[in-house]
């Protein structure tokens, strides 16, 4: 497929997937702070190692994303089953835990399939009521002990808020729901099947998960690096950058953190407050080369409680076998913090050896080959109650004023790949629309 339908009037801001789809499908020209394409889908490579920005896999059924990844353009996957755990009171069960429990120590499972078994009686499995957080929520669908002993911590480690703080607006198919039957079966016996929408995932051969941004640039789409915006002139129609350089625009598409959109742009004093209440979490990737080979079978395992620092572990070499050096090892270690919850930058890297010797995941006397560290600003957008009308308020701003956001820190939602790359498509649609009606 070439690019069809090229609007030199559009002009769009940030190369992640979302920003590459949009060029992709409608034209325009890409601008881009960084010195690469992909946004948080780059996969550094140093020393032979590759890592990603924490754990991208690719677990769409479009079949529009495939049919455009895979055959036009031509990104080689691996076809994967999972293989995902939990690793609380010195136990691993399978992901998820609200169907996993068995193995944990004896008082724990009675507790998680007794509360369990209540709050199904009790709500006689209606899934149609409304709730006012996600903490409610929570406790309704899987019970106190569930949420004890895994939901409620593991949203606070990995949100960085308290659950009772946010709303269930992001839930869709993310948080899997096991049938009565199932949780009971699972804390009976270790179960095998399998739940929620990654049970199989893509994932590239090659070039790690940067090789599906590497993908639109070698599909004709048109990326300036270096470029980083300092001013977007509403009323002109003109983006300057910090080069000195500057572009006039019909329609701007703004990928880019909706909070940095507004610092940039001359907005009513109401925007900016509502700019400002938009809320997220940080995540900070402390990547380790390892001199192990066969270091672990897993793809990922999540860590719910507070001793660990991490929220979550992946082995990469388990995803592709290009992600290492012959012989070697890596471990990717996520971890969130916000304004609310602070980690000690310095000392992060020695903390993860010390929780992975810990867990088990490490032995004393493995020889680390590597250490790179990743600080992600802005990680996951949090659904707090103040979300939606500050949301609306700004989307409808910027569009008033010819600027369309879109992808995951533009729409200010939480997306998957498959997402981004269909909101692309859509916001390029809709430029074109614009330019097509010739609006001011």
């Amino acid at each position: 497929m070439t690019m069809q339908g090229k609007t030199p009037e559009t002009i769009i801001l940030g190369a992640g997937l979302t920003g590459l789809s949009a060029a992709y499908h409608g034209g325009g020209t890409v601008y881009e702070k960084s010195d690469g394409p992909g946004g948080k889908c780059i996969s550094p490579k140093i020393d032979g190692y590759t890592f990603d920005l924490g754990i991208h896999v690719l677990h769409t059924r479009n079949e529009y994303v495939l049919n455009l990844l895979q055959n036009e353009l031509k990104v080689d996957f691996i076809m994967q089953d999972r293989a995902a755990w939990i690793y609380s009171h010195e136990t691993l069960t399978h992901y998820p835990f609200q169907a996993n429990t068995f193995g944990l120590p004896i008082p724990i499972v009675k507790e998680c399939l007794l509360s369990f078994i209540h709050a199904y009686q009790k709500s006689n499995g209606s899934k149609s009521h409304v709730y006012h957080n996600y903490e409610d929520w929570i406790n309704a669908h899987f019970g106190k002990g569930i949420a004890k002993h895994f939901m409620v911590p593991y949203a606070e480690k990995f949100w960085t808020v308290s659950p009772k703080e946010m709303t269930t607006d992001w839930l869709d198919v993310r948080v899997p729901m096991p049938t009565l039957e199932e949780v009971v079966e699972g804390a009976l016996t270790r179960q095998t099947k399998g739940f929620g929408p990654n049970i199989k995932f893509r994932y590239p051969t090659v070039n790690g998960i940067f090789e599906l941004a590497e993908s639109f640039v070698r599909g004709g789409v048109n990326v300036f690096l270096n470029k980083t915006a300092i001013q977007v002139d509403l009323e002109r129609k003109k983006i300057t950058f910090s080069d000195g350089t500057s572009c006039s625009y019909e329609v701007l598409i703004s990928t880019i953190p909706l909070p940095e959109l507004v610092r940039l742009s001359r907005v009513p004093e109401p925007i900016v407050a509502a700019a400002e209440r938009l809320r997220y979490n940080s995540i900070l990737c402390v990547n380790l080369g390892i001199d192990r080979d066969n270091l672990n079978a897993n793809h990922w395992i999540y860590f719910p409680e507070k001793e660990y620092s991490f929220f979550r572990i992946s082995f990469l070499k388990n995803f592709a076998a290009s992600m290492t050096p012959g012989g070697k090892s890596s471990i990717s270690a996520e971890i969130a913090y916000s304004g609310g919850q602070s980690v000690n930058k310095e000392q992060i890297v020695e903390r993860v050896v010390e929780d992975l010797v810990k867990a088990k995941i490490l032995l004393q006397k493995d020889r680390i080959d590597l250490v790179d560290v990743r600080d992600m600003k802005y990680g996951y957008v949090i659904y707090d109650h103040d979300r939606e009308q500050s949301l609306k308020m700004i989307k409808n701003f910027f569009r008033k004023n010819s600027v369309l956001v879109a992808g995951r820190y533009g729409n200010w939602e939480y997306q998957w790949m498959d997402d981004a790359i269909l909101d692309g498509k859509k916001v390029a649609e809709e430029a074109s629309d614009f330019v097509a009606r010739g609006v001011k």
